[in-house]
């Protein structure tokens, strides 16, 4: 009995030191895909169980036509990465479930060279200057994926391989419009058809509140 005793505490303080040493696991990556190019680093806390966090760098020029006003703007989804990993099956199969952080959205710049309709009326290029659009994004947007992890999977510290697929679910955009440079800037019908616009272009992106997430990169574990 105390043989067994003996050989059961041991299984157990080897069990903890696995754990603990499993714990100290880290690697860091790097990776290309829809929220730009990403770095990050990572820790397996069990068997099934790692966090990562990392930095996305992501801004794209667009050219678009909203309610038939050709626009050039800027999208920008730089942001901050926090995530836990689960590995159901004990494998490189990964869930990811976690959040994107600061500030996201997409500033458009439309300069019309021939009469075009804000709101409900026609207006010249001369009276209307420039629009100034902004549609930002809540600063949370959770995420939630799945994919393949080979980190931590091999018997020691090595490359290995990311791929994730999921969803940025980042609401409905916040839509701002001002117009500058015009001779009806300051005019109080026109502000009012600005208005009627804003609303307008709000309805157009109301249906984006899903940025689709790719991700593949190489990891190296230490």
């Amino acid at each position: 009995m105390k043989r067994m005793m003996t050989l059961a505490a041991l299984a157990v303080g080897s069990g903890v030191g696995a754990q603990t040493a499993m714990a100290q696991q880290i690697a860091v990556s790097g990776s290309i895909g829809t929220t730009g190019g990403s770095i990050e680093a990572q820790t397996q806390i069990t068997p099934i169980i790692q966090l990562r966090g990392g930095y996305n760098y992501f801004e794209y020029g667009v050219d678009d036509t909203y309610d038939d006003i050709a626009y050039d703007g800027d999208l920008d989804l730089t942001t901050w990465g926090a995530f836990v990993d689960f590995r159901p099956f004990a494998n490189s199969f990964i869930v990811s479930a976690g959040a994107y952080f600061g500030d996201k959205g997409l500033k458009l710049a439309a300069t019309p060279t021939q009469n075009v309709e804000i709101g409900n009326q026609t207006f010249t290029p001369s009276q209307v200057g420039t629009l100034n659009a902004e549609a930002s994004l809540e600063d949370t947007a959770p995420f939630l994926g799945i994919g393949w992890d080979t980190t931590f999977q091999g018997s020691g510290p090595g490359m290995g391989f990311k791929f994730i697929v999921g969803a940025m679910f980042t609401g409905s955009p916040d839509v701002s419009m001002t117009a500058t440079g015009g001779t009806l800037s300051n005019d109080a019908n026109f502000q009012n058809q600005l208005a009627i616009e804003e609303q307008n272009l709000q309805d157009d992106i109301n249906d984006y509140e899903i940025y689709p997430v790719v991700q593949a990169g190489l990891t190296w574990s230490f």
